[in-house]
């Protein structure tokens, strides 16, 4: 749950959302990333990862997040059913878990600051066993994953020099399925843009009526 103060902070409406982030250190990784598997697995070529947050509205921050929270769950999916090293039989039980934690490795740190709250080792955690769901309903359909969330709602929302906020209502679809599997509230915080526009902050909590008042 949000710290007391933090809360507090989210309602009055205060200008300041999040410390002042260090500055980021200049990126030397290319855009594509080698996964990395164990020997007995198959191997994988590098992979793209998620595009991130751009600068904009409320809005087009929420849609980004989503898109890459998205991209993130159905990563390598069509990869295990097309590649011919990964289809049959001979793959080692533990190896779709592997790659789940790689992709995770590869991912969390295009989305995610690393002087973060705790708040998103569980989320982490979570995507990265929907992402495993994913790579096994793949294998045993023959096809990639489509699982994504849409955007619902913005019930709250508050932007300064110091980030932003949004208080979210989602809609969670799973792979082939035009049903939502659920509903979510979400609570983001997410940095200026001179920090990469990197995500602070993110709870998450079943919002079973479809929305949720403060």
């Amino acid at each position: 749950m949000l710290a007391p103060g933090l809360l507090a902070c989210l309602l009055g409406a205060c200008t300041t959302l999040v410390p002042d982030p260090p500055e980021p250190e200049p990126s030397t990784e290319a855009n594509t990333q080698q996964l990395q598997l164990p020997g007995d697995c198959p191997q994988a070529d590098a992979v793209e990862p998620a595009k991130g947050i751009e600068p904009g509205t409320d809005a087009q921050i929420a849609a980004d997040l989503l898109a890459a929270v998205g991209q993130w769950s159905n990563a390598g999916s069509a990869m295990v059913v097309n590649e011919p090293a990964w289809i049959g039989p001979g793959v080692p039980g533990h190896c779709l878990a592997d790659l789940a934690e790689s992709l995770g490795r590869i991912y969390a740190p295009v989305l995610f600051a690393g002087n973060a709250d705790e708040t998103l080792a569980g989320f982490r955690a979570g995507i990265v066993q929907e992402n495993l769901a994913n790579l096994k309903t793949a294998r045993a359909e023959g096809r990639g994953t489509d699982a994504k969330r849409e955007l619902a709602l913005i019930q709250q929302s508050s932007q300064s020099e110091s980030g932003t906020f949004l208080n979210l209502v989602v809609r969670r679809f799973e792979s082939g399925s035009i049903q939502p599997a659920g509903v979510e509230e979400w609570f983001v915080i997410v940095g200026p843009p001179d920090s990469r526009n990197l995500v602070f902050h993110l709870e998450i909590k079943a919002s079973p009526h479809g929305s949720f008042s403060w």
